[in-house]
């Protein structure tokens, strides 16, 4: 069988032709799927990011809701304890027997407590400045220097605010504010009682010393004097001239006068008195009273007594008590040798029973008003300085105190406060 070859010529630009053709559809459509594929995966992916966001916005919406619920239980929970604490802060202020008060960088009080208000009688204290409270310039000026010098101060003055009076420890404290500035804060505690204790303690220890040497000089003196005394007697009865005469009376006088001395000494140094008893108060002042009336000291007051019957007794000796009140009642008169009234009057504080003797006289001066207990301290003529030495011993023998309150021109007051029932 014979071979056979059949050819089929086509020209050749014709095939290049259809090859491009076909490569040209190749082309546009694997460009096309690649495309269809790109848009299709960005639409895929912008969808699938939208559900992404979504996902992590409501997991993050989530979380952020359970931190704002710690955080609102955690500032509930600080609130209270500032709350809490604030009441704790307020409660201890307001248990402190102290003023606390608090003064803005131009010194004008700004802040106190209420203790501060009862003891100053204004209806407003807000604004008040540093002076109002402090008239001495040397005490402002040492409590202003805690803020000019960045440094605590801490002061014990004599003050009067307004119903409060007596001896008072001023602490200054400069405080910064929020704003930077600086204030300036004040502690005022009243230590009265605690100066009056120390002061009563260190009369106890000078009554103490002198009792012991009181004993032993009225023994030496009294002798002699007895003796002296008697030849005295004796020579005044003899036949003398004028002048011998006169000279035996003046030292009769004289020697009289050393007696009283020696006798109130004698009695300053008794520790132990005898005749002790229950006494009524009201009968011990009345009886008193009537026996300084015939002193002519006393001729040019008028005396005043008010004492409640209702009073419980006191344990004490009644003749030293005695001996008390006529003390405190002829130095009233004394201090009012041109006439006035004295006001005795009694009442009972705390288990006590206090009896004040109150007169119209020109006061006791500041600079002497503590010495005026003092063994020998006297500023009368021919005073002895011991009647309230004296006193003050028999009083704090029965466990009691005499307390003194004097304002110049205003009078003095004595106070003699004696425990109720209780023996010694």
């Amino acid at each position: 069988m014979p071979d056979w070859i059949v050819c089929i010529s086509i020209p050749y630009s014709e095939v290049i032709e259809s090859i491009k053709k076909s490569m040209s559809f190749h082309s546009i459509l694997v460009l096309s799927t690649f495309i269809a594929t790109v848009i299709i995966s960005l639409v895929v992916i912008a969808i699938n990011r939208e559900r992404i966001k979504a996902e992590e916005k409501a997991k993050y919406t989530e979380k952020i809701k359970e931190h704002a619920e710690e955080l609102e239980e955690l500032v509930v929970e600080r609130t209270l304890e500032l709350t809490t604490e604030k009441e704790k802060l307020h409660a201890l202020i307001s248990s402190i027997n102290a003023a606390i008060c608090i003064f803005d960088e131009n010194n004008r009080l700004i802040w106190h407590n209420r203790v501060l208000e009862e003891w100053v009688q204004k209806e407003r204290l807000e604004g008040l400045d540093l002076s109002f409270f402090f008239s001495s310039r040397d005490l402002y000026g040492q409590i202003c220097s805690a803020v000019v010098d960045n440094h605590h101060i801490q002061e014990v003055s004599s003050l009067d605010f307004g119903r409060k009076r007596g001896y008072f420890q001023i602490s200054a404290t400069p405080l910064k504010s929020p704003e930077g500035h600086c204030h300036l804060l004040l502690l005022i505690q009243d230590i009265t009682e605690l100066k009056r204790a120390e002061e009563q303690l260190r009369q106890s220890e000078k009554l103490a010393a002198l009792a012991r040497l009181s004993a032993g000089v009225a023994h030496e003196i009294g002798n002699p004097l007895t003796s002296i005394s008697s030849y005295v007697q004796i020579l005044k009865e003899m036949e003398h001239d004028d002048f011998t005469k006169d000279a035996l009376e003046i030292i009769s006088k004289h020697i009289t006068r050393i007696a009283n001395i020696v006798r109130q000494m004698s009695s300053f140094s008794k520790t132990k008195p005898e005749g002790m008893g229950n006494y009524r108060i009201g009968e011990l002042i009345n009886s008193t009273v009537e026996l300084v009336r015939f002193d002519k000291r006393a001729k040019n007051i008028k005396i005043n007594v008010d004492v409640p019957e209702s009073l419980p007794e006191v344990y004490a000796e009644g003749n030293q008590l005695m001996q008390v009140f006529m003390n405190l009642i002829l130095n009233a008169a004394d201090a009012m040798s041109d006439g006035g009234s004295l006001e005795i009057r009694a009442w009972t504080e705390n288990h006590y029973v206090c009896i004040a003797f109150k007169d119209t006289g020109p006061g006791i001066p500041e600079e002497i008003r503590d010495r005026i207990f003092e063994p020998f301290f006297t500023t009368k003529e021919r005073g002895t300085g011991l009647g309230l030495s004296v006193s003050y011993g028999i009083v704090q023998g029965f466990g009691g105190r005499i307390d003194v309150d004097s304002r110049p021109q205003e009078g003095a007051t004595f106070i003699v406060r004696l425990p109720c029932h209780e023996k010694q």
